[in-house]
């Protein structure tokens, strides 16, 4: 049996249902035995009431556990993880503790990375990791999967460093040619589209919404780099419009009559949600770097195959993708609620967890740019400047 370690900001059982939770899913489907390690966390997370500890449904197993022959997780509380402040200050007298978090894993790795064949470790506080696992896993293939780009996400500059010293991972995954350019001076740079369910939400199921419908319903599923105040005006601009947002919240959201706060929600009561919506909400926040939502966007694919529109930031249009509207483009509101369904074709996760899992020799560079939606050759070396802007 072929063994992987996954190291991911996220736990094996949750409500939502991120990424790395499906390519565990199909790895096992094909043999191979995972270990689930959540990275990310500390005391620190105990004494503040880290908002993502209260959104399960209980409380995380510590220590490690098997689940089964074919899970093993493992879930432990350093003395303090990496943290970003509001203070500069504050900021660099704290890096030196970081030291801690890596020299709380490194006892905890050592058995399953020593007999590792795979080890994929996701953007975030994972990536401080990268020199422990090269030396702990040194027969493995070691992946960087960028889910998501940190910049964005406040991440601390310990965390940036460590993804720019990123010689020891044998290779860079991510869905993004935006990400992709980023990462070109590692010689192995993978573009690797995420995708969806397609045996669970083939499902029929329940409309969630109150009938009758008194306007448009329009859904924003998930609340990453959410962008209250666009979604606030949209929902004043067009007030006959039912906003339902699910995901969990840092801070209490503003009250009007037509947006529905539901908060985290499990993955098949999301995807009731979207099923039965007639518009999909992507409110990013529009700041430069967020187009990597276009292709790294679970809500998005997901508002694809059911052929909806999808509304947000005009930084996430792009050619070949006629259902992403932009807030400036013309008549936008209008289009969504004229909008004629037209499901689009979107992979299933267990392309991704065989890419993943085949790490052998790849394919040379591209010499064109790759739009978001499809890649014809989607195993590149190394990854040129790209001159498409989604």
């Amino acid at each position: 049996m072929k063994r992987a370690v996954l190291l991911t900001g996220h736990f094996p059982f949750q409500k939502r249902r991120p990424s790395m939770l499906w390519v565990s899913h199909h790895l096992r489907a094909a043999g191979w035995h995972i270990t689930h390690v959540t990275v990310g966390y500390s005391w620190l997370s105990k004494i503040f009431g880290d908002v993502r500890l209260t959104t399960l449904d209980g409380p995380p197993h510590h220590g490690i556990h098997h689940h089964g022959t074919n899970l093993t997780s493992i879930y432990s509380l350093p003395p303090i993880h990496p943290v970003k402040t509001k203070r500069a200050p504050i900021n660099r007298l704290l890096e030196p503790s970081f030291g801690l978090f890596t020299s709380h894993w490194r006892p905890l790795l050592r058995a399953p990375l020593a007999c590792a064949d795979l080890v994929i470790c996701e953007s975030g506080p994972p990536v401080l990791l990268g020199p422990l696992l090269a030396e702990q896993a040194p027969q493995a293939a070691r992946i960087y999967r960028v889910s998501d780009d940190i910049r964005l996400l406040n991440a601390p500059d310990i965390l940036l460093r460590a993804e720019r010293d990123h010689g020891h991972f044998t290779r860079i995954s991510t869905a993004s040619p935006h990400i992709a350019a980023r990462f070109a001076d590692h010689p192995n740079v993978t573009i690797d589209p995420i995708g969806i369910p397609l045996t669970e939400i083939r499902v029929s199921t329940p409309d969630p919404y109150p009938t009758p419908r008194p306007g448009p319903i329009a859904v924003c599923a998930g609340t990453t780099l959410l962008d209250i105040p666009a979604l606030t005006r949209l929902a004043v601009a067009r007030p006959q419009w039912q906003v339902h947002v699910l995901g969990r919240l840092r801070q209490t959201p503003p009250t009007l009559p037509n947006i529905t706060w539901h908060g985290e929600q499990d993955f098949n009561t999301t995807l009731a949600y979207i099923a039965h919506a007639d518009i999909g909400l992507a409110p990013y926040r529009d700041e430069p770097g967020v187009e990597y939502q276009t292709t790294n966007s679970n809500r998005i694919l997901l508002y694809r195959h059911h052929g909806l529109p999808t509304l947000g930031p005009d930084r996430l249009c792009h050619p070949s993708l006629p259902s992403v509207i932009g807030y400036s483009s013309p008549d936008a509101l209008d289009r969504c609620e004229t909008w004629t369904r037209a499901p689009e074709p979107v992979p299933d996760w267990t392309k991704l967890a065989q890419s993943l899992s085949q790490n052998g020799v790849t394919e040379p560079p591209e010499v064109t740019s790759t739009p978001p939606d499809v890649a014809t050759k989607p195993r590149v070396k190394t990854v040129p400047e790209f001159a498409c802007k989604a």
